[in-house]
C-alpha cells in the first residue's frame, strides 16, 4: 500500500510467542520476492528480556493450538491465549539495553512505521504490542516515550511481559511484526513528513515555520565524551561563524524530556551533527534548513539520508579524516584502511565495531568546498538580503 515507501513489513496470520520459542502457525503463504527485498522477510529469530537482557528466541514453523490452517482463524482454547484482529507486535531486536541502551533510532524504526499504519481505516482498531518495560530507562528511551505520548490519541501501545515457563503462548490471529532492521526510509512522502513534524511541534509549543534565509541560526551537536565526537570542535566552530556571520551554538545530546531534546535542532537553519542515535531529533528539522551528517574514517551508514529523504531539507553527508600533522595513524586504522577502506568496513564486523568509536576530525579546507557547494552564495555573502534555496 505504499504506506511505508519502498518498505515492507511482515503480515502474519497465525503467531504464537512461547517461552522458548517463536512459532509461526501451519498454513503460512510464501512472501512475493519484492517484499523479501524490501526488509519484509520474516525474522529467523527474536529477542526478549527473560533470563537474559535481549535473549535470543528461534522462530520456528509449527501446528499452533486452536488455529485453522484453511480459515486463518483460531477457535477457543485452554492452551493459548489468542488475540484477535490485526494488531502489530514489536519485540527488542536491535535494542540495545545495559551499559549502551537505549537507542531511539532502533525504537524509531519500530514505533514510526507503527504510528503511520495507525492513520490507516484497517488498522482503526489496532494495537501495538510491545514486548517492552517502559519503566526500565535503559530499555526504552526518554525520545520514544515522547513521541508516543505525542502520537498516544492515535496509537495505542500495549506493554506485554514474555511468556513465562509454563505459562500458556500468547498468540495474534494477525500481525504486523516489527522486528527486522530497515534502512530507515519508512516515512513515504513529504505530506506524512509534514505531519509528524508538525504534531511534534505543537505538542511541544515550537512555532511550525520554514528554516530562515539568511540564516540566523547554526547548531552544531556535540557528543562530549563518547564515541565520534568532532576532534576540532572549536576550529570548526570559528569556521563557520565567519563564514556564515553569525553564532554557533553547541547542543549536547543526553537523555532529556523529550521536548528538550527536540528543541535542541528544531529551530535551527544549520545544523552540524556527527552520525547517531541522537539523529532521531532531526525528524523535526525545518523544511529547508541544512544538514551536514558527520562520519569519522572508515565508518559510513546511510540510515539518516533514508530517514529525511521526504523532509524537504538539505542533506548532507561529511566524511572524516585523520589529522596526520598532528598524530600518526594507528597501525590497526592502517590495516582497515588498506584493506577494507570506506566501502568494504561497514561490512566487516571488526572494522565497523573499531571505526565507529573513533572520534571525527574535519578537514576544513575540504568542508570548505562542501558548504559553498550546500549552501547557496547567497546564503553566504549576501546576508542582509532575503534569498532562498530551491528545495528538490
Amino acid at each position: 500500500m505504499n504506506t511505508c515507501g519502498d518498505l515492507c513489513f511482515p503480515r502474519v496470520h497465525g503467531i504464537c510467542f512461547h517461552h522458548s520459542e517463536v512459532v509461526l502457525c501451519d498454513g503460512q503463504l510464501p512472501f512475493p520476492q519484492h517484499v523479501l527485498d524490501a526488509s519484509g522477510g520474516l525474522p529467523s529469530e527474536m529477542r526478549f528480556d527473560m533470563e537474559k537482557p535481549r535473549m535470543k528466541v528461534p522462530v520456528v514453523y509449527k501446528v499452533c493450538p486452536g488455529w485453522n490452517a484453511s480459515t486463518l482463524i483460531a477457535s477457543d482454547t485452554n492452551s493459548a491465549r489468542w488475540i484477535r484482529g490485526l494488531q502489530m507486535v514489536a519485540d527488542l531486536s536491535f535494542m540495545p539495553i545495559g551499559n549502551v541502551g537505549p537507542n531511539p533510532h532502533h525504537e524509531a524504526e519500530k514505533v514510526i512505521p507503527a504510528i503511520i499504519f495507525s492513520q490507516l481505516t484497517e488498522f482503526q482498531d489496532s494495537q501495538l504490542f510491545w514486548f517492552a518495560d517502559p519503566i526500565d530507562p535503559l530499555m526504552i528511551s526518554k525520545w520514544t516515550l515522547g513521541l508516543l505520548n505525542v502520537f498516544s490519541e492515535d496509537l495505542k501501545v500495549k506493554y506485554v511481559q514474555p511468556v513465562a515457563k509454563g505459562e500458556e503462548p500468547l498468540c495474534f490471529e494477525d500481525a504486523i511484526l516489527f522486528s527486522g532492521i530497515t534502512n530507515s526510509g519508512y516515512i513515504p512522502n513529504t505530506q506524512t513528513h509534514d505531519w509528524l513534524r508538525n504534531r511534534i511541534l505543537k505538542h511541544c509549543d515550537i512555532p511550525v515555520m520554514t528554516a530562515n534565509r539568511p540564516i540566523q541560526n547554526v547548531v552544531m551537536v556535540h557528543r562530549t565524551n563518547s564515541s565520534r565526537n568532532l576532534k576540532n570542535f572549536d576550529d570548526v566552530k570559528s569556521f563557520l561563524e565567519e563564514e556564515l556571520q553569525t553564532p554557533v551554538k553547541m547542543a549536547i545530546p543526553g537523555p532529556w524530556p523529550f521536548c528538550d531534546q527536540v528543541k535542541l535542532v528544531a529551530e535551527a537553519d544549520v545544523v552540524l551533527t556527527p552520525h547517531g542515535s541522537h539523529n532521531v531529533n532531526l525528524l523535526a528539522v525545518r523544511p529547508g534548513a541544512t544538514i551536514f551528517e558527520l562520519f569519522p574514517l572508515l565508518y559510513y551508514v546511510d540510515w539518516y539520508k533514508h530517514y529525511l529523504h521526504a523532509g524537504r531539507v538539505n542533506f548532507y553527508e561529511v566524511f572524516g579524516t585523520w589529522p596526520m600533522e598532528k598524530s600518526s595513524m594507528p597501525f590497526q586504522m592502517r590495516v582497515f584502511t588498506l584493506f577494507y577502506g570506506w566501502k568494504k568496513c561497514f561490512s566487516a564486523k571488526h572494522c565497523m565495531n573499531y571505526g565507529k568509536k573513533q572520534g571525527i576530525y574535519l578537514d576544513l579546507e575540504h568542508f570548505s568546498s562542501q558548504l559553498q557547494t550546500s549552501i547557496s552564495k547567497c546564503h553566504i555573502t549576501a546576508l542582509r538580503s532575503s534569498c532562498i534555496k530551491k528545495i528538490d
